[in-house]
């Protein structure tokens, strides 16, 4: 007899579980995710086949889209993972995918859940000078590794080859036109016309800073952040256990990830940023001189997204925040 679908699955995703990805494993529970935002996410306990204990695995259903910022189609995504796999960045573990859906129904993708703390979580507790520094260094090891994922050339990922598109098409296009987009198609009331004139002043005085970037070709996450980040205890050292979500990774230059970690910087310990810096440059991550100012600019394609479509208000007006510090020149 077959066993119905667990609440939360339908049948069709259910079968390619147990007879594809796990077969002969039992569902134990499943529970949906919090967190995403773009795509469904849920956590799958299993009892494998033969084996005494249950194990957790994320299942990734990827929803139509059709926002301003390109996003990797499941199949890229696996490649991407690979790809920073290889060059020791710590990233969960692919199981299974179903990239067209053609046995779900939708993209899917099946890892295995990643044990760790959200960095988010260990910097709101206030951690000391100490370990802020030790969590900084770290991370910045890590960014500095995905960085020497190099690329044939800047752009938006065209197929799980990571070959960017042969015209060079930037993955997030100029600045300015980006910004006009975004306030051409804000959320009611998500911005006012002196934050508007705020951003578009930011933008236009970005040129230069984006010109020196131009023809970097390394692996961007482009969601680089905190909440991004599981970080562990390992021989009584903090370590990043696993890098999260990179369903915005496209080729170009690790500036615009320094710029993301580095957005709320103001709320972290002092000791944090100084540590990523310092692992960054250990891990041959470079660092042009003006840096923090190009890191900035990059950073403005992200805020000028979240500022016009903001996920929560709370959010909005920590970005908000970035946004007039960035005009009163406070990095």
């Amino acid at each position: 007899m077959t066993r119905p679908a667990p609440v939360g699955l339908d049948p069709a995703t259910h079968a390619w579980l147990l007879r594809h990805a796990l077969p002969g494993a039992r569902l134990c529970e499943v529970d949906p995710l919090s967190g995403g935002f773009t795509n469904d996410m849920t956590l799958l306990t299993v009892r494998p086949a033969g084996a005494p204990g249950a194990e957790r695995y994320v299942l990734r259903r990827y929803r139509p889209h059709s926002g301003r910022v390109p996003r990797n189609a499941c199949a890229v995504e696996v490649a991407v993972l690979a790809r920073a796999a290889a060059r020791a960045v710590p990233v969960t573990a692919v199981v299974a995918a179903d990239p067209h859906g053609r046995a779900t129904g939708r993209p899917t993708l099946l890892y295995r859940f990643m044990e760790g703390i959200p960095l988010s979580q260990v910097l709101a507790d206030g951690p000391p000078s100490g370990t802020a520094r030790e969590l900084g260094r770290a991370v910045g090891a890590v960014l500095a590794r995905i960085g020497r994922v190099r690329l044939p050339r800047p752009g938006a990922f065209a197929g799980p080859s990571l070959v960017p598109a042969p015209d060079g098409t930037p993955a997030l296009g100029d600045l300015p036109g980006f910004v006009d987009r975004c306030l051409a198609t804000a959320t009611d009331g998500a911005l006012d016309e002196t934050d508007a004139a705020v951003l578009r002043a930011l933008a236009r005085r970005g040129g230069r800073a984006l010109a020196a970037v131009a023809d970097d070709r390394c692996l961007v996450h482009c969601d680089f952040n905190p909440k991004n980040l599981l970080v562990e205890r390992r021989a009584g050292r903090w370590e990043v256990a696993a890098v999260l979500d990179w369903e915005l990774a496209f080729s170009g230059s690790p500036l615009f990830d320094v710029g993301n970690m580095l957005r709320f910087a103001h709320e972290y310990p002092p000791a944090f940023t100084a540590g990523f810096v310092e692992g960054f440059r250990a891990g041959s991550g470079r660092l042009p001189g003006d840096w923090l100012r190009i890191s900035r600019t990059l950073d403005l394609f992200a805020l000028a997204d979240i500022l016009t479509a903001p996920p929560d208000p709370a959010y909005f007006a920590r970005t908000r925040v970035v946004l007039h510090r960035a005009a009163a020149g406070r990095y």
